[in-house]
């Protein structure tokens, strides 16, 4: 069966490399081509594109950042990827897709792999990397799947009891959300969010990487700024960007009067919405650490969505 699989590289268009990620079930926005070009502008190197094919018909996609290490030598990255038209495919068939990808990406060939597969952590997973060659050097990506399929009186019946509470009491609070692309939210967020970030010593996007993620995704309105406002003021904010028929959480600030108004379920929730008329299926939460974060990971969690963990960090 092996002959029947390949994976082109470098050979297909913007245009077509958006198509394909809107065909995909779950897209990574690591794995948009908005955020690879975005990656790239800011962290140097370059991006390899990949198109799986089984068949010759397209049936998932992975890109690749790499960036120099020494003059011979190159590290290589791939995040959340590859990903796939149908939300899986058989064990044995994906045994054969990551086999491609460890012959293209080897120490022999001065090329470091560094490898994040898109694979929930199951000892299933974990065997099938391990027999092509793949060895495990740290946990994944922990996060939480809002499926923004079913109605909204249905989604909001499935938040926690005290999150919606929480989300009524701003409602009720006199507070206007602002989903506006202008220049002056981003800017206000941001200068907020780096302030936030520098005094609480937590790791987060850079503003480099955002505003070249909102560049790079303009055509296709990547970013997303929503504003909480209180009498005129803006209390709180946050960043979604958009990749397929999913988005996920970037960026947030509240100040001390947006939490005092819980201006952050307000946004949540007005996200989700905002998404959901926009006719995306997949809301994904942003990251959870029930270690570090736990406080953040208990909130999120309140949306009702689906948590999962990430197969680890191969090498």
């Amino acid at each position: 069966m092996s002959e029947l699989f390949r994976i082109d590289w470098n050979n297909c268009t913007t245009t077509q490399w958006d198509r394909m990620l809107g065909a995909c079930k779950r897209p990574t926005l690591s794995q948009s081509r908005a955020y690879a070009l975005a990656r790239a502008a800011t962290a140097g190197g370059r991006v390899d594109f990949g198109i799986i094919y089984f068949h010759d018909a397209a049936i998932g996609m992975v890109q690749v950042q790499i960036a120099p290490l020494l003059k011979i030598l190159s590290i290589c990255r791939i995040t959340r990827g590859p990903i796939w038209i149908h939300d899986e495919i058989p064990g044995e068939m994906l045994k054969l897709v990551l086999r491609l990808i460890r012959q293209r990406y080897r120490t022999r060939y001065g090329r470091f792999l560094v490898f994040h597969p898109e694979l929930l952590d199951t000892p299933t997973n974990r065997r099938n990397l391990r027999h092509t060659g793949f060895v495990r050097r740290r946990s994944g990506y922990a996060s939480i799947w809002l499926d923004l399929s079913p109605p909204e009186a249905e989604l909001r019946r499935t938040l926690k009891p005290n999150w919606r509470n929480q989300l009524r009491q701003a409602e009720r609070s006199g507070m206007t959300v602002i989903a506006d692309q202008s220049p002056k939210h981003l800017d206000w967020l941001l200068q907020h969010y780096a302030q936030d970030k520098a005094k609480r010593g937590y790791i987060g996007p850079s503003q480099a990487m955002i505003r070249a993620l909102r560049q790079h995704g303009a055509a296709n309105h990547t970013i997303r700024t929503l504003i909480a406002s209180h009498r005129g003021e803006r209390v709180a904010g946050i960043l979604l960007a958009c990749h397929g028929r999913s988005a996920t959480y970037f960026v947030g600030y509240s100040g001390p009067e947006g939490r005092r108004l819980r201006a952050a379920n307000l946004l949540l929730w007005h996200a989700a919405m905002l998404l959901k008329r926009e006719g995306k299926l997949w809301f994904d939460l942003g990251g959870i650490n029930n270690r570090d974060a736990a406080g953040i990971a208990s909130f999120k969690a309140g949306l009702g969505g689906q948590p999962f963990t990430l197969v680890g960090i191969y090498a």
